[in-house]
């Protein structure tokens, strides 16, 4: 890869040029020197040079990176990159030359050409010098560009849901059959695990789908408001009902009402709502006549509604009547095999959303993504694909634009303090690194782990080794190693102080 000065051109390993205003937004972006985790993943996923008598030679080489060359990366190691290298990735070594000089880049795309004639693209997402004691090596951060076929993803898809793993068949198979059926669905499921776009699909391979699809938000309604919302009401009714206003179960009539959190209704009003089921019919506000409806009723729900029942939180009756059929949805987390395709479904909405042009996240990414525990399943997903949007203008998406996100769920782990979130972990390459800390007390940063010792008086005790072991992945950065560790700078002194350790004392092998 080449780099050509000037304001609008960047020229790639394929010799072509690109001429965007993107491409200098981005230089712009990627000139710098910050360092943290994610760039400090183990060795396989890094290119490490060093130095020798005025010449680089490769120090650690990715295993998959040496096999594309027909060779290993033992048989590799000590060898000039000039030689090996440039041949097959252009650039390499002028790119080499100024992070040796402390200029951090990331984001270019490079084409590279194995022993059988197959060209891999290739993502340098992060180009960093390690830190204190390994000035004379120079780390580079390889990425895999790998899209998904978007026939794939059409194949994935039912009724504009996405799923390929065994549990998201079960889930679309109860969907087709109970689709023939009149009888009413409960759903169940996570928060943002798509409850409503089941709901959709039942209703829309129904003979129904003609009708109405019509939902509310049993969350979001008062006991005072509950019989306006679902049964409507008359001009006159009550103070401010100035017209007459048709209610929810009016307008899906011929049609599916869906019940969102249908858990959250107060006794009152689950009263009420049995009442419609068992005689189908309804009176408006106001009114003294009955309203006949044929609605299909779809609810939805993440509590267990069986256990509120046996605790009278939850009206066991309507419990009865609502669970005729019941559609479970899997976590995210238990689908890991779903995740990429999803990615690249949110990745084709907002490009058409935003009128962009990303390609993808690179394999590294969406492994990263793939060991997060999605506690808010796809909608956090969803969400996290909108914010990347926002946030990058490069055609493919690596691990540095994942750096924010990375540490905001690192600290949430460390906030949550033996919640779910104690199970949050990335594992690259099968070697675990955890986003936060686990429930033995283990704080694992990069490529190895501290034992962290039991808070005393309210205040954590730091090893010498887990203060130096942060300092070094923090590059020397007093800050930085005190984020890693979930604590204030001050703090981190005074640790250091407690253990009669000077900063000096941390670069110390």
């Amino acid at each position: 890869m080449r780099l050509i000065a000037g304001r609008r051109f960047l020229r790639f390993a394929d010799g072509g040029l690109k001429n965007t205003g993107q491409n200098c937004n981005m230089l712009q972006n990627m000139m710098n020197t910050e360092r943290h985790p994610l760039l400090l993943l183990p060795p396989s996923r890094n290119l490490t040079v060093k130095m020798v008598d005025g010449r680089f030679v490769i120090h650690e080489m990715p295993e998959w990176l040496a096999g594309y060359l027909g060779r290993t990366a033992a048989e590799l190691q000590g060898k000039p990159v000039d030689k090996v290298l440039e041949p097959v990735l252009p650039g390499i070594v002028e790119l080499i030359e100024r992070t040796h000089d402390a200029t951090a880049m990331s984001g270019f795309r490079v084409a590279l050409k194995d022993t059988r004639g197959q060209t891999h693209q290739l993502l340098l997402d992060s180009v960093v010098r390690p830190g204190p004691g390994n000035e004379e090596l120079t780390s580079i951060l390889l990425q895999e560009v790998s899209a998904t076929p978007p026939a794939m993803i059409e194949e994935a898809s039912f009724c504009g849901l996405i799923g390929v793993s065994d549990a998201m068949q079960q889930v679309f198979n109860k969907v087709r059959m109970y689709a023939l059926s009149d009888a009413a669905v409960l759903v169940t499921g996570e928060t943002g695990a798509g409850k409503e776009g089941i709901a959709a699909a039942v209703h829309q391979m129904s003979r129904r789908a003609r009708g109405p699809f019509v939902t509310m938000n049993c969350s979001a309604i008062t006991d005072t408001l509950f019989e306006s919302e679902l049964f409507g009401h008359e001009k006159g009714s009550f103070t401010g009902a100035i017209k007459s206003h048709r209610g929810r179960f009016e307008r899906a009539n011929g049609g599916t009402l869906f019940l969102d959190e249908i858990g959250d209704l107060p006794q009152l009003s689950q009263a009420k709502l049995l009442r419609v089921l068992e005689t189908s019919q309804i009176e408006r506000v106001g009114s003294e006549n009955p309203i006949k409806v044929d609605v299909r009723i779809i609810a939805a729900t993440n509590r267990n509604l069986e256990k509120a029942s046996l605790e009278n939180v939850f009206r066991s009756d309507l419990f009865y009547r609502i669970n005729a059929l019941q559609i479970r949805i899997p976590p995210l987390r238990q689908r890991s095999e779903d995740l990429e395709l999803l990615i690249q479904h949110f990745i084709r909405q907002f490009n058409q959303k935003y009128g962009r042009n990303v390609v993808c996240l690179t394999r590294e990414a969406v492994q990263l993504l793939k060991q997060y525990q999605w506690p808010g399943n796809v909608r956090e997903l969803r969400n996290l694909m909108e914010r990347l949007f926002a946030e990058n203008q490069t055609e493919v998406i690596g691990l540095r634009a994942l750096k924010e996100w990375y540490e905001e769920r690192m600290n949430a782990a460390r906030y949550a303090g033996g919640s779910g979130y104690t199970e949050v972990a990335i594992t690259p390459d099968r070697q675990p690194i955890a986003l936060g800390m686990p429930d033995d007390n283990t704080l694992a940063i990069g490529n190895g782990s501290i034992k962290i010792q039991q808070p005393v008086n309210g205040d954590r005790k730091f090893s010498a080794e887990e203060l130096r072991h942060a300092y070094r992945l923090a590059g020397g950065n007093i800050t930085k190693a005190s984020e890693f560790l979930g604590i204030h700078k001050a703090t981190f002194y005074r640790a250091l102080k407690n253990l009669n350790l000077q900063r000096e004392d941390l670069e110390k092998i």
